[in-house]
């Protein structure tokens, strides 16, 4: 079986990526298995989706929420979702200070109850994740990032796909895949282009 899951809830739609009528838009659609959203923690500590570092040149992690016009809360998503579909959080943590963000995503997930998979680029961040929860973990891998890691004890890998896929491993997901040569060998499929995949 083929899992196709939108990266950062693109498809074929004309919503603006990691929004809520992105990602729902794409949950309704039968083809698609799951939406991954990228996920930051402003300054007054709300978890909202958003991909990039900076915002009109400021951090994320420096800003109020009431400053950023355009972004969509994680919350006001989740309570709209009435799906077992997978939900991947790629959790974006700007700073080695990422305990309390943990916290506090953990206590809003926990909130809605949905098929979750947290994964990150940041390899501590994913660990320390370990022993506060059960949901699947999960590390973004490249040929210049994470790749000589232990990942035992993880329940997947996300791998680029321009990067190797030697690597032995029971779960793996590949992004971005956006054409069909060679999805075949695929299982997991992270793509902006899910209804070209089919």
């Amino acid at each position: 079986m083929r899992y196709l899951i939108a990266h950062r809830s693109l498809d074929d739609h004309k919503y603006k990526e990691n929004s809520i009528n992105a990602a729902l838009d794409c949950l309704n659609k039968k083809y698609i298995s799951g939406i991954e959203i990228d996920v930051r923690m402003t300054k007054d500590h709300k978890i909202v989706m958003y991909h990039n570092l900076l915002y009109n040149l400021n951090s994320i992690s420096s800003l109020d929420y009431k400053r950023l016009k355009d972004v969509d809360l994680l919350e006001n998503l989740l309570k709209q979702i009435k799906t077992n579909k997978i939900i991947l959080l790629d959790i974006k943590s700007e700073t080695n200070n990422y305990q309390k963000f943990v916290r506090k995503l953990l206590k809003l997930i926990k909130k809605y109850p949905l098929n979750y998979y947290l994964c990150s680029f940041n390899y501590q961040l994913i660990q320390s994740l370990k022993a506060k929860t059960d949901y699947p973990l999960g590390i973004f891998v490249t040929d210049f990032i994470n790749k000589k890691k232990d990942y035992h004890d993880l329940s997947f890998l996300a791998l680029s796909v321009s990067s190797y896929f030697d690597i032995a491993f029971k779960c793996k997901m590949v992004w971005t895949v956006n054409s069909p040569k060679n999805i075949n060998k695929y299982e997991y499929i992270i793509t902006n282009k899910a209804h070209l995949l089919l």
